[in-house]
């Protein structure tokens, strides 16, 4: 199950976008997604094809994707702030956005921002 711990460690583990494309093993996850998913894959970015036209959801960049993750009945696109996930039984489309960090009272009394 995903809960907002887990959440919060995918997050904090996958900070950065991933080096090698091969890491992502989109050949694997794609496939495992597109019987209850239209999804449409060029080599730069992925379109889902079952969400509304003006989501923003609806493409995303491959270069702009941290980690693709598969947990029992859900795969996570991991992305910098926010997460979307992809039910591997159904067609449910659940996102995550990220909450801001909030600044500490050290940043706050001198004005610095994050």
């Amino acid at each position: 199950m995903v809960d907002e711990k887990v959440i919060q460690e995918i997050y904090k583990r996958y900070r950065k976008p991933h080096k090698n494309r091969e890491d992502l093993r989109l050949d694997y996850f794609l496939p495992l997604l597109e019987e209850h998913h239209k999804i449409d894959n060029d080599g730069f970015e992925i379109v889902l094809k079952d969400v509304d036209e003006y989501n923003p959801f609806r493409r995303f960049l491959i270069r702009s994707l941290n980690a693709v993750l598969e947990f029992d009945k859900l795969v996570a696109f991991v992305f910098k702030n926010h997460i979307l996930f992809m039910g591997k039984e159904d067609n449910q489309l659940h996102v995550h956005i990220k909450p801001e960090d909030t600044p500490s009272l050290f940043d706050r009394i001198f004005g610095r921002n994050r």
